[in-house]
C-alpha cells in the first residue's frame, strides 16, 4: 500500500469512529432529557453495565429506591431496598457518576447538572 491509500483509509476510519461516537452521545443526551422530565426533583447517575452506558435514577424522597435505564431509556432494573424489590442488575452497575442532582436534596449532596438538562 502506498502512503496516499493508507492516509485515505485512516481518514475514512477516523470519520467512521467520530460518527459512531456522535450518535451514541446524541442518544445519551436524548435519553437524559427524557429521564430529567421524570427525575428533575431527584438524581441521575451515569454508570456502566457490562461495558454499556446505563442510568440509575431516583426521586428526592426517603425510601424511594431507584430505577436503572439502558441507553435507550428502557427500564432494566428496579432497586427498591426499603421494600425488598431489588433486581440483580442493581449489584452489577459500576463506575457511577452523578450527572444530575436537584438542589436542596435529602442526601445532602451539592446540586449537579453536568449536561445542562432542562
Amino acid at each position: 500500500m502506498n502512503k496516499v491509500t493508507i492516509t485515505v483509509f485512516l481518514i475514512l476510519f477516523s470519520v467512521l469512529l467520530f460518527s459512531v461516537s456522535c450518535k451514541e452521545r446524541n442518544q445519551k443526551i436524548d435519553t437524559l432529557k427524557e429521564l430529567y422530565k421524570i427525575y428533575s426533583n431527584g438524581e441521575i447517575d451515569e454508570c456502566s453495565l457490562n461495558g454499556q452506558t446505563v442510568f440509575t435514577c431516583g426521586i428526592n424522597a426517603y425510601d424511594a429506591g431507584s430505577t436503572i435505564y439502558d441507553l435507550n431509556g428502557n427500564v432494566i432494573g428496579n432497586c427498591d431496598y426499603a421494600w425488598g424489590g431489588v433486581d440483580t442488575v442493581c449489584f452489577e452497575v459500576t463506575g457511577c457518576k452523578t450527572v444530575y442532582c436537584v438542589k436542596d436534596n435529602i442526601w445532602g449532596k451539592s446540586a449537579v447538572n453536568h449536561y445542562h438538562l432542562k
